[in-house]
């Protein structure tokens, strides 16, 4: 039988929480806890942490045989991450309906830092996380297909009505194209002849 090594598990959520907290500070949203978005993240499913297992400790009797030298050896079996984009999309408030207000105090926030961890989780640091990639996300999860696919044309549509409503003003093809990219450069969704496909989620096993 495994052990959970809950120790591995807790440095993982440490690191992902700073990175919560570093997003809010980002979008000034300091009030907002980092800990709540968390907590929200593993119960939309957004988010699943799994601990690395071990075996337990065990006495051995010791056998002296001048032929063989025995050595045994610690094993340990990788925990997962597991984050959704589509679960946590789902999980949010439809923000064409809400406030400026409530759209920026947890939604964005929250897409925001869903992108800032898979950032980390693809080991890709040159894109800079931004409040408008976060409304490209939630405009082409809430439009597209059963195959997770958008044309660029459409998701431009749904994107400039969102940004419109929330920012209160007017954005420009080459801003969305712009936002495609650099949301391709951190695998979030991939662009093809065919239009935007969204990546649904990413997981990376992890030892320590």
């Amino acid at each position: 039988m495994l052990e959970n090594r809950n120790d591995l598990l807790e440095i993982k959520q440490a690191e992902i929480l700073s990175i919560i907290e570093r997003t809010s500070i980002s979008l000034r949203e300091e009030d907002i806890s980092s800990k709540d978005i968390l907590q929200s993240f593993f119960k939309s499913g957004g988010l699943v942490i799994t601990p690395p297992q071990q075996e337990p400790p065990m006495m051995h009797m010791l056998v002296i045989d001048s032929l063989h030298n025995y050595n045994k050896g610690e094993s340990i079996k990788p925990g997962n991450i597991k984050l959704n984009i589509r679960h946590l999309i789902e999980f949010l408030p439809d923000l064409t309906a809400a406030t400026v207000e409530i759209a920026m105090d947890i939604p964005i926030l929250k897409v925001c830092a869903a992108l800032n961890i898979w950032k980390m989780l693809r080991a890709v640091t040159t894109v800079e996380i931004t409040k408008e990639q976060a409304i490209v996300v939630v405009a082409l999860w809430d439009n597209c297909n059963q195959q997770q696919r958008i044309t660029l044309e459409k998701g431009f549509e749904c994107f400039r009505s969102l940004y419109e409503n929330i920012e209160t003003s007017n954005c420009t093809w080459e801003q969305y194209i712009k936002l495609i990219s650099d949301l391709e450069k951190i695998g979030s969704l991939e662009l093809d002849s065919n239009g935007i496909w969204l990546r649904e989620w990413i997981s990376k096993r992890y030892t320590r």
